[in-house]
């Protein structure tokens, strides 16, 4: 395996590289295991089920492919913690430009699909064609997107091309929040307080402010996502939830279990995760608790969707 990157440490490199992600220098795409289910089963994700993207034409992406300000207990990627070395910082990357960025991930996106076509047989070409011409950008694969400094244009710059676009962020960086504007923009909130977010995310204590900050922007967002990953043991009183999920106003929120696989398995085990049912339960006493009515849900994904009544939007992307 070739290593010329000057920003990953290859241990990490050569970890990503097996678990079969493209990287270019801080970016980096990876196909969503749902994409191969698309073409081979013909089943679609939860995105599409709550949202209507169409899985096999979602590129799963990011800009800045490891470098995060928390270390989540129930993260599958690869931490630095879990093979003994530091934090990775940011301060020295030669960030590119967007233009280059967003040419790099739709570089990456085809060579990885192209394989595809040796079994046009099983595929289809009008689904193969498909899978050429994606339409929607999914910026959640590994890393924190804010981090990268041109985050809004690249954006605009997918939107230009015809994309939607969702992007995952832990919220810390409420400036960045406020000023990017993606077809969908999801928040990760994993802990009601300081003590079970430094007990879950492991980060500081101004992060879990900066969090806070950052949901009181979310009522001014055109469509706002809040997800909140669930862990037996840890983070499932989701009456504690009820005061942030109301504070922020967004317009749906997700609640997902932890699923034990990748490199959270080293910190969790199965027993931490959820049933199907038990999320279920969860999400109807948030119905119970506030204005968020329990709209759908995924069984293979573990994960229910509730709707804001009070801000309800059309929940299909178009």
């Amino acid at each position: 395996m070739n290593y010329n990157n000057p920003y990953i440490p290859q241990e990490i490199y050569e970890i990503l590289r097996k678990q079969r992600y493209q990287i270019r220098d801080h970016s980096a795409v990876k196909l969503c295991g749902w994409v191969k289910k698309s073409l081979l089963e013909n089943k679609s994700c939860y995105k599409s089920k709550f949202y209507g993207i169409e899985t096999h034409r979602c590129i799963q992406c990011t800009p800045s492919v490891i470098w995060c300000q928390q270390s989540c207990i129930f993260c599958w990627r690869v931490l630095p913690s879990d093979i003994g070395i530091s934090q990775i910082s940011y301060d020295n990357i030669k960030w590119k430009e967007p233009e280059e960025v967003l040419e790099d991930i739709l570089e990456m996106h085809r060579r990885v699909v192209m394989g595809y076509k040796g079994i046009l047989d099983r595929i289809g070409r009008e689904k193969f064609k498909e899978l050429l011409n994606p339409r929607h950008v999914a910026i959640s694969l590994s890393g924190e997107p804010t981090l990268y400094p041109y985050l809004e244009e690249l954006i605009n710059l997918f939107h230009k091309r015809g994309f939607s676009t969702f992007v995952v962020s832990n919220g810390i960086l409420t400036e960045v929040i406020q000023e990017i504007n993606p077809t969908q923009l999801y928040i990760s909130l994993d802990a009601y307080d300081l003590e079970s977010y430094r007990r879950i995310c492991r980060g500081r204590e101004e992060y879990w402010q900066a969090i806070l900050e950052t949901l009181d922007t979310l009522r001014s967002k055109e469509r706002t996502c809040i997800r909140t990953t669930l862990i037996r043991g840890y983070n499932t009183d989701i009456e504690k939830f009820i005061p942030l999920y109301e504070r922020a106003e967004v317009h749906f929120i997700e609640l997902k279990s932890y699923m034990n696989v990748g490199y959270s398995r080293r910190r969790l085990t199965l027993e931490h995760m959820l049933k199907h049912e038990e999320i279920l339960e969860l999400a109807r006493r948030v119905e119970e608790l506030s204005h968020y009515k329990l709209e759908d849900d995924s069984f293979d994904s573990k994960v229910a969707l509730l709707v804001n009544e009070d801000r309800r939007i059309e929940r299909f992307i178009k």
